[in-house]
């Protein structure tokens, strides 16, 4: 598996002028012709690719677009964004690419824009891949911070203050990631990260992680906050309307994002396949394994779909 910094591709950020004005930023890697993923990035997160999880999908010849939500790097901030409006600007990224048929994919805070896709843009959307992804923060039944780390507690913990408390939490947060490299990280934040988390942080991922996170912040914490602001209010669309393929994984030991958001999800959606997965954490249940994870979702759209008309990408 290549390993190359994370760092060395952030000069190679392209950006789309949006039909309101505002900018996009993104990036596009593997081969020409593969089967077309968008990725949806975590929080905080930008779209600079980090080799220890997007090159087991692109060595399977998977066609990878990751891009930066509003606020992030050089995607132009969006006040008051909502999870459903992200399809919008999404479905123009993939119209400028000249997509036909796509999947997406969403890790953790990515996971609630990767469903909202594929609501948005229902006629192109084929699957949905889930990793460790949140649940609504208003679902019935589901006690959204119960087993988070401390971190993670005290953050949601200011959902419902004003935006002057929230925005002070953010901006602790985020000096605690630009202040480190990730031994810092895992040391300062340990409360979130499991074992199998923890020598996720010390490896290659770690240094990638960091320069994607640091991507995202340079131009402030406005991203972080309307990520979190869109995440903990109504997201604008009803998860259960997602009528694709769901592939779906969880790591039991998610203490980040607790296993009982994937529980919740998967009793929720209405065409997902589960995987529980004991032993994993936050972290690990993603690091170099997202081609494998997304073959087996291409497996079940194309055993759902005629196959030329998925193959109808890039």
């Amino acid at each position: 598996m290549r390993t190359e910094p994370a760092s060395e591709h952030v000069g190679a950020m392209e950006t789309l002028p949006l039909q309101d004005g505002r900018i996009l930023e993104y990036t596009v890697r593997g081969p020409e012709r593969g089967p077309l993923v968008l990725f949806h990035h975590g929080m905080p997160g930008s779209a600079v690719p980090m080799g220890s999880v997007f090159d087991s999908a692109i060595d399977k010849g998977y066609r990878v677009v990751t891009y930066s939500r509003p606020g992030y790097g050089a995607s132009t901030p969006a006040p008051g964004r909502t999870v459903a409006g992200a399809a919008e600007e999404c479905r123009q990224l993939m119209d400028h690419l000249g997509a036909r048929r796509y999947l997406v994919a969403g890790w953790s805070t990515g996971g609630p824009y990767a469903l909202a896709t594929a609501a948005g843009d229902a006629p192109r959307v084929m699957g949905v891949l889930l990793i460790a992804s949140f649940a609504p923060h208003d679902g019935e039944g589901l006690a959204f911070a119960d087993g988070m780390g401390l971190q993670n507690q005290v953050l949601f913990g200011v959902a419902s203050r004003d935006e002057e408390k929230q925005r002070a939490v953010v901006a602790q947060l985020a000096a605690a990631v630009r202040d480190g490299d990730a031994a810092d990280l895992a040391a300062g934040m340990a409360s979130l990260f499991p074992e199998v988390d923890a020598a996720e942080l010390a490896g290659a991922y770690g240094a990638e992680n960091m320069a994607h996170m640091h991507h995202a912040l340079a131009p402030g914490e406005e991203g972080w906050l309307e990520d979190f602001q869109a995440l903990t209010t109504s997201w604008g669309f009803d998860p259960g309307g997602v009528t694709v393929p769901v592939e779906l994984w969880h790591g039991t030991l998610d203490r980040m994002v607790p296993v009982a958001h994937g529980q919740w999800l998967t009793a929720h959606l209405l065409n997902v396949r589960a995987h529980i997965e004991r032993g994993h954490g936050h972290i690990s249940i993603g690091v170099g394994t997202l081609g494998d994870k997304l073959d087996r979702l291409r497996s079940r759209v194309r055993g759902s779909a005629p196959v030329r008309t998925f193959w109808e990408g890039l």
